[in-house]
This record gives structure tokens, sequence and C-alpha cells, in this order.
């Protein structure tokens, strides 16, 4: 009780500000066929400092670390949770649940979902910079361009 009185103005600032920053990046990816950012579900109050989003269409897993080297080569960090190295979001890597099932579906929409941070204290230019390289990374591996 004694933090919200203190803090939840600055709190409320950040979850508004992360907010705006993920739906800033949301409409530009959602504007390329190669990448789509899920609408948040009905009940969800989001606090974002990352974006989600998902490879759309048909993807090799190859095309997707592509992807994601050719989005590190222009200065953003994408992580595909399913090929990305110890990712938490990956349910094989929890061991700590010992035997797992196979779970194919979810697997493969794993291998297809991308994460970006956002945090709040990026400016639109950077933010806009951010959006550009994904989409040109994308571009670049799909083999056509979607922007003018």
């Amino acid at each position: 009780f004694v933090l919200c009185l203190v803090g939840c103005g600055e709190v409320a600032g950040r979850v508004a500000k992360g907010r705006a920053n993920h739906d800033h990046v949301a409409l530009q990816l959602n504007e390329t066929p190669w990448l789509e950012v899920p609408a948040p579900l009905a009940p969800e109050e989001r606090a974002p400092d990352s974006i989600q989003f998902n490879l759309s269409g048909d993807w090799s897993d190859e095309q997707a670390l592509a992807f994601q080297s050719a989005a590190k080569r222009r200065g953003v960090s994408v992580q595909v949770f399913g090929l990305s190295e110890g990712n938490a979001r990956a349910y094989w890597n929890w061991q700590f649940l010992g035997d797992l099932p196979e779970l194919p579906q979810t697997r493969a929409m794993l291998m297809r979902a991308c994460d970006v941070r956002l945090p709040t204290r990026l400016t639109m230019d950077e933010l806009d910079f951010i959006a550009a390289a994904i989409i040109a990374a994308a571009d670049e591996v799909m083999g056509q361009s979607t922007r003018n």
C-alpha cells in the first residue's frame, strides 16, 4: 500500500508508455504479409516491455533463423522462441517437468513466434527504426519488398 502511494503514478505512466510503444510498432509490423502481432485477449491488461509477433505464411526453420540474423545485422535482436537456445517460452526447455508430451501444434507455433524488447525509454524514432529493421529483415528473407 505504501509503495502504491509513492510509485503508482510512475508505474501507471510506464504501463501507458509501454502500451503506446507496443501498439505503435504493432501497427507497422501488421502492414506486412510476413508478420502478425496477435490482438490482445479480451480480459488481458497488458503492461508490455516487448512485442511478440508471429512469422506469417510458409516459413522454414532456415528462413526463420535467417530472419533473426538479418534483423540482428540491422541492429535489432529478435528471439524466435522455438529456435533460440534455452528460451523459457519453449516448453521443451522446462526440464523441471520431467517427461513432456510432444504437443506438435504448440511446438509449431513456438517455432514461428518472436519477441523483441521495447523498453519504455525508447523514442518514436527508435521505435520506427526497430519496426523498419524487422520488416526489412522479413522482406529480405522472403524475397520481396512490401514497402515502398
